[in-house]
Formats: structure tokens, sequence, C-alpha cells
């Protein structure tokens, strides 16, 4: 069981949840809380697979599940559209370095992305020709489920609420121009749509091991990525306390734990599958303006 958002016709936001393939009306479901969000859940200390369970068995038991059923053609929503924070972490696998030409890390590399570029399950990623090469990076997307700052690492997995599905996407030649004048990396990750995600939000708990989930990024249905988590240079609670000695966390941050080899440029009309198992699968569609 997986849960989603949506937007209704009327465009309020629901719950959704998948099940065996086939999607629900969680908020409806839930007639204890009636939650309309997952940010909602979390700060109710409510987003968690026994939760979540318990409100799917007594709809089951009150009802038929059927009478909770919706189009499994809904307009998703990105599933932290409130995030306050996206703190991305670059050169974190080894073989992206290496692709990269680069050296691996003695510490992490961190840097941000701004909320305007989050971008639902289906949507169209944009942007201008004139920016050149585009590339995509699949990534562990980690939400931190309450505030901390200073974490130490023995607690920091108590920090994280759930796991989702990042693409990283990155204007390429533009990240190198800046680099190559001592400029930022910022506006190269920060165009609007360059942070697809979604389409689900698994409780930290539901998931087996976040450090073993096989990563595979497709284009137009050949494999282009394909890497395990277990194969970070640094795993997520070094990458949650790096964070967090340098500003405070809020619940809703995402964390995204970064990419391993096979990088490769986006082309007009392509389609884009970005699955993690366990959490899966996020697709999109690129527009060259």
């Amino acid at each position: 069981m997986r849960l989603f958002q949506y937007k209704t016709k009327d465009e309020n936001r629901e719950i959704g949840l998948e099940k065996e393939g086939t999607f629900y009306n969680f908020s409806k479901m839930d007639s204890k809380n009636s939650f309309t969000s997952l940010i909602e859940m979390i700060k109710n200390n409510s987003f968690n697979a026994a939760y979540i369970s318990d409100v799917v068995q007594q709809a089951e038991n009150s009802k038929s599940l059927d009478t909770f059923g919706i189009s499994n053609n809904v307009e998703f929503d990105t599933p932290l559209e409130a995030c306050a924070k996206i703190l991305c972490y670059g050169v974190n696998y080894a073989s992206h370095a290496k692709e990269g030409d680069n050296p691996i890390p003695d510490e992490p590399i961190i840097f941000t992305k701004t909320p305007n570029t989050l971008l639902p399950h289906k949507g169209v990623i944009e942007f201008p020709k004139k920016i050149g090469r585009v590339d995509h990076e699949i990534e562990l997307g980690v939400v931190i489920g309450k505030m901390g700052k200073n974490i130490p690492e023995d607690k920091a997995m108590d920090y994280v609420a759930g796991y989702t599905i990042i693409n990283d996407i990155s204007a390429r030649k533009m990240q190198f121009d800046d680099l190559d004048k001592s400029h930022p990396w910022f506006r190269s990750k920060s165009y609007d749509t360059f942070c697809p995600v979604g389409p689900y939000l698994l409780p930290a708990d539901a998931i087996s091991d976040p450090h073993n989930l096989d990563l595979t990024l497709k284009i137009n249905g050949v494999v282009k990525q394909n890497s395990n988590t277990s194969q970070m240079i640094f795993n997520i609670p070094r990458l949650i306390a790096f964070a967090s000695e340098i500003l405070t966390l809020n619940i809703g941050d995402i964390i995204c734990t970064g990419t391993p080899e096979g990088i490769s440029e986006l082309a007009d009309g392509d389609i884009v599958t970005c699955e993690i198992s366990e959490l899966g699968l996020l697709s999109n569609t690129v527009k060259v303006l």
C-alpha cells in the first residue's frame, strides 16, 4: 500500500492510496482525521505503516473498499508541495564520480534546489533549447519527519518520515560553464520542473532497507542508469547529520541522496521513467522550448 496526493476535478487536493494496482480515496477512507495532505499526516505522527493499515482495515470492515475507489487516471500532485527545503548531494556514488572525472569526495557535497522545481508524476519537464545539454539523475529522496539541528548520526534515522523518488534534472552545459567561471551551480539546478518527485511517499517503517534499493532510469524504454543505494559513498544518517550541522531541518524537507552513473542528455519528446524498488515508478515527458 502506497500513498500519494492528487487533484480533484474542482482543484482540491486529496490523499490517494494505491493497493494492488487500484487507487482509492484515502482522505475519505480515514473518517477519523480526513487528512488532505501527507504533510498533515506527518505532523500528526500518523504517517506510518500501522496507521495506514488500520485505516484500510476499518474501511474494509465497515464498507467495501470499492466505495472509496477512484480512477487510475487521476491528476497526480507532488507528494510534498509545501516542502521548505530541497537539499541535494552531489557525487555521492563512486561510479558517478568516475564518469564525471571527479575525485571521491572526503565529505558530502551539498547544494539546494528551490520548491518551484517540483514536478508531479506525468508532468512535463520543460527547458529552453538555448541552455544546451540537460541531463537526468535518478535519486532516492528522504523526507524529514521532525525538526532537528546538530543531529547525531546514530539518531538520524529517527528523523526520517519516509522515502520517495527524485529526478534531479540538471542543465549540464550551464553547470560546467558556471564551474569554469567559479560561479555556483544554483541556476543549472533550479529551472521550473527540474525536480520531478513521487508519485508515492512511503513511510520509513514500510521500507525494508533504504540502503539496499535498486534504482533504474529509462529513456524511451532504454536503461540508462541502473544501480543500488548500497553504493552510496555517504549513507543517509551521514547526509542528515551533515546537513543539520549547517541548518535546522524541518518537517517536509527533502534530502536528495545523489545519483549513480549513467547520466545522459534529454531530448524533446523523451519519456523518462525512474523506478526504485518498493517505491514505484515516476514517469515524465520532456519538452524543449
